[in-house]
């Protein structure tokens, strides 16, 4: 298979390197020579010499995306993504097939896969599929993360704000703020000085693997990571800024702390009370090295603003009142951060109501802040107009199984599709209270994937039916019970003489008036194709001999009157053929026929044509 270069430089694929790949071919030489183009932009490359490998390796591996071949051993390129589709139907799947292969481009449609390129390979398409797969993957990533992070910290700071100041409150928050980063460990520190004036660093409270560790204000465990005072970190931390990253983005003087507590990345972020530096959060993932976003930080800083509201002062009554006006804040930061998500988020009860919404949402649904509108009321009711919720919905599924999920829907008085996910939420004690829905519209890509159904089934010239499609039809009316069935041939007389004479924009005014006319010969729910550079073919469904005959004979009645032309003048004129079957496995013959009939119709013509020249 020969592979058609590419230009420019690999900084445009960043995208690429935040996926993993799975690529099969059975061609040794193009598997390597694609292989040495994608291992270094991409994540991880896994690669296989036949269907039934890349399918092992996909359940082994499990991933981001599917880059497969059609044909090959054990099993077929179509066969692997119709597995991986019933397995994983998010996975994207991008098929790799030769220019012909009409049959495939419409499994592949039907299959509903990502993309479908052709022999010979252009790697700058490849690379173009690729890097819109990886930015909706990323997108996808982003929202889920989105409703993570928002689910975890609402439920901290409002767990906050209707609790008494107590150790049970702190506790949960400590916990939320854990699971809302994915963090395995997470330790609550405190500043303070010692005797002598210098400042020390003592441990408070931590949770390891959802599990409390050490309880606030109840001592150190002898087992219990110590960490020494670090001028840098109480210099960042008391600016309002956060610490984070892998163990390899830490100074070396510092990686032997990290390396004592067994911690491959850590976030530090600090917690004030009363514009003082009281401590910090110390968030661990104890198994990889790996970078902290923006939104995981941003989140847990926020949800810290509300842990500092309580630290030193838990069992003082007359501070509560304090505390909870610093809470307030804190919530009022959250919905700060709440609304600047441009997607549609809503926190939603066990009962379908709606008990927080962003600004994007409100917009959309035309909900306001205050008056009549303002009363939220089910979710089903906005978004749908509906007295229930609808079939499929994905908050009915989540009550269900207490799982997260994801679907797309179009939204009709919105005139959008959107894409959804719904993450659970907890409490304490672990109960179903809701859920987080975050809808991202996808109208766009929507629009663009039925262009390409669109482009793969028609001519771009005449829009009618293309090649592809027609022989796709004929295959599925072959196995079917439709009958009888007609085929009309049509060649378009003139065509290479108007090219030879006039130029080809001239020919194909003339191709796309001969399109116009089948129009008007044919009804509505016949199949017309332009099946080649001057041949059309038009399947027409339970149409007899008889029938068959009175469109024949019209179809020449209105080619005889010589009354349709091109926008340049020039006559329609086709030789026609036709053929009836009443066995649907028979249709080819019927084909075959009506080709035979257009070609002695043509044959016929030049002669009496020629006779006419003669007379004349």
């Amino acid at each position: 298979m020969a592979v058609h270069p590419i230009t420019g430089d690999s900084s445009s694929l960043v995208e690429l390197r935040e996926i993993s790949i799975l690529f099969a071919e059975d061609d040794t030489s193009v598997r390597t020579h694609i292989s040495r183009m994608l291992t270094p932009v991409c994540g991880e490359l896994y690669t296989a010499e036949n269907g039934r490998v890349a399918l092992d390796l996909f359940r082994k591996k499990m991933p981001d995306l599917v880059l497969t071949d059609i044909t090959m051993p054990a099993m077929t390129g179509l066969d692997l993504a119709r597995q991986i589709k019933l397995e994983r139907p998010a996975v994207p799947v991008i098929i790799i097939s030769s220019h012909d292969d009409s049959e495939h481009l419409l499994q592949a449609i039907n299959l509903h896969l990502d993309g479908y390129l052709t022999k010979p390979l252009n790697v700058q398409k490849l690379f173009a599929n690729l890097q819109q797969q990886a930015m909706l993957l990323r997108a996808r990533r982003l929202a889920s993360q989105q409703s993570r992070l928002l689910s975890g910290v609402n439920m901290a700071i409002q767990y906050l704000l209707s609790a008494d100041a107590n150790q049970d409150a702190v506790d949960f928050a400590l916990q939320e703020m854990a699971k809302a980063a994915r963090a395995d460990k997470i330790f609550l520190y405190h500043y303070q000085n010692a005797v002598l004036g210098d400042r020390e660093v003592s441990l408070i409270s931590g949770f390891a693997g959802g599990e409390m560790v050490l309880r606030f204000l109840d001592g150190a465990e002898p087992d219990m990571p110590e960490l020494p005072y670090l001028e840098r970190w109480y210099g960042l931390l008391s600016q309002g800024k956060s610490i984070s990253g892998p163990r390899s983005a830490f100074p070396s003087e510092e990686r032997h702390i990290l390396d004592t507590m067994r911690v491959r990345s850590m976030l530090l972020t600090p917690i004030f009370e009363e514009g003082n530096l009281w401590g910090f959060a110390c968030l661990c993932d104890m198994k990889r090295e790996r970078p902290w976003s923006d939104a995981e930080t941003s989140v847990v800083m926020t949800a810290a603003r509300g842990l500092g509201s309580f630290m030193g002062r838990l069992k003082l009554e007359e501070e509560r009142l304090e505390a909870r006006k610093s809470l307030e804040l804190a919530n009022t930061q959250w919905r700060e951060t709440f609304d600047t998500i441009p997607d549609m988020v809503m926190v939603l009860d066990t009962s379908h109501q709606i008990v927080h919404i962003n600004k994007a949402a409100r917009e959309r649904l035309n909900i306001g802040e205050s008056g009549p509108q303002s009363l939220i009321g089910p979710c089903f009711q906005h978004v749908h107009g509906a007295s229930h919720p609808l079939q499929g919905c994905p908050h009915s599924a989540l009550l269900k199984d207490h799982q997260p999920h994801e679907t797309e829907v179009h939204i009709p008085h919105m005139n959008s599709y959107f894409h959804i996910t719904v993450n659970p939420t907890f409490d304490g004690d672990g109960n179903l209270v809701g859920a987080v829905h975050v809808a991202r519209d996808v109208t766009k890509r929507r629009e663009m994937e039925d262009r390409l159904r669109y482009l793969s089934t028609h001519d771009e010239m005449t829009k009618l039916y293309n090649r592809a499609f027609f022989e796709a039809e004929i295959e599925q009316l072959e196995k079917g019970r439709v009958a009888p069935l007609s085929v009309v041939i049509a060649d378009l007389d003139g065509l290479k003489e108007a090219n030879d004479r006039f130029g080809h924009d001239v020919g194909d005014g003339l191709i796309r008036a001969a399109a116009d006319l089948l129009r008007e010969i044919f009804r509505a729910g016949d199949a017309i194709a332009r099946i080649g550079g001057d041949e059309f073919a038009v399947i027409l469904k339970g149409v007899g001999e008889e029938l068959l005959a009175t469109i024949m004979e019209r179809a020449r009645q209105m080619l005889e009157e010589g009354g349709h032309q091109s926008e340049h003048g020039l006559k329609v004129r086709f030789s026609l053929g036709s053929a009836t079957t009443g066995f649907p496995a028979r249709l080819q013959d019927a084909i075959r026929e009506a080709d035979m009939a257009m070609y002695e119709d043509k044959k016929a013509r030049k002669l009496k044509e020629n006779e006419l020249s003669e007379f004349a």
